[in-house]
């Protein structure tokens, strides 16, 4: 089998659609993907990608009527391309290399949104989980970057977008968590409990999303794919590389500690005596799943 005198070129323009893109002859093409490529790396170091299927995934995200040759001449455009490239391939050093140059910065992204912490640091998990985990048959979001602007750029619309989704969720989560216990809060409720059913709505979503925030970045990450992305156990099982029984322990730990941690607040907040703990619990534990699934909802 006789290998291509121009490699590069030919994954490039077999990347091309028919028409789309006018293309150099394969001898001019070839040094300029060459160029291109040794630019991408020496930015990157580390960072160690096929170079034919690099430069194909160059031409796909290629806008109709480009200039070849101008598009690979913009060092900065396919250093970020190579990036996002290697973070596709969940490369190691290249997600590394992703979280310690832009995901570091979300919290300037969304200072304008909420500077806290807490809030920044889910945010940043969000963003993580949206641009690298496949969903429903899908690509990964960052395969969606096209080099057309600055990647950076690019990570701070995602962040707001995600920032923004965030702030509006909460005033639904709250109407929805009041909901959520009224309907489980019936008539045939134990004297004690009856005179506390108008204070005990605020204080379940209160103690449920404590208890959430109490939780490790893991369990409530895993929460979110289930309840809110409705992932399956086998698709979490290949995204975090485990095996499926493990996931399913770790949903089943995390869902037990919210139920356990939910009903001590409630608890200690209602100020309740111990005849009415067990029956507390037990409306806690009927309601978990549902109120996890909209408490932890983006609206994203």
């Amino acid at each position: 089998m006789t290998v291509p005198s121009t490699p590069l070129a030919s994954a490039f323009l077999a990347a091309l659609e028919g028409g789309r893109v006018a293309a150099p002859e394969p001898e001019q093409l070839e040094p300029l993907l060459t160029a291109a490529v040794g630019h991408a790396r020496s930015r990157w170091p580390g960072i160690a990608l096929e170079p034919e299927a690099f430069v194909a995934f160059v031409a796909e995200r290629l806008p109709p009527g480009a200039s070849i040759p101008e598009a690979l001449g913009v060092t900065s455009s396919m250093e970020e391309l190579y990036l996002a490239f290697g973070c596709l391939r969940h490369h190691r050093v290249a997600l590394q290399r992703f979280e310690d140059t832009y995901l570091r910065e979300v919290g300037a992204f969304v200072s304008g949104v909420d500077r806290s912490r807490a809030f920044v640091d889910e945010v940043r998990q969000l963003l993580r989980e949206r641009l690298f985990a496949a969903s429903a048959g899908s690509e990964p979001k960052i395969a969606e970057f096209t080099g057309s602007g600055a990647l950076g750029g690019w990570v701070r619309v995602a962040a707001l977008r995600i920032a923004l989704n965030l702030k509006r969720s909460e005033a639904r989560a709250d109407t929805a968590a009041r909901e959520s216990v009224e309907a489980v809060l019936g008539e045939d409720l134990g004297p004690e409990l009856q005179h506390l059913r108008s204070r005990y709505r605020e204080a379940f979503a209160e103690a449920v999303r404590a208890s959430l925030g109490q939780l490790p970045d893991r369990d409530r990450t895993l929460l979110r794919l289930y309840h809110v992305e409705a992932l399956s156990l086998d698709a979490i099982a290949a995204l975090y590389r485990v095996h499926l029984s493990t996931v399913s322990r770790w949903l089943s730990r995390a869902r037990e500690q919210v139920a356990q941690n939910t009903t001590q607040q409630l608890c200690k907040r209602l100020g309740v005596g111990p005849s009415s703990v067990d029956s507390i619990a037990a409306l806690v534990v009927s309601q978990v799943d549902l109120s996890l699934t909209r408490l932890l909802k983006t609206g994203g």
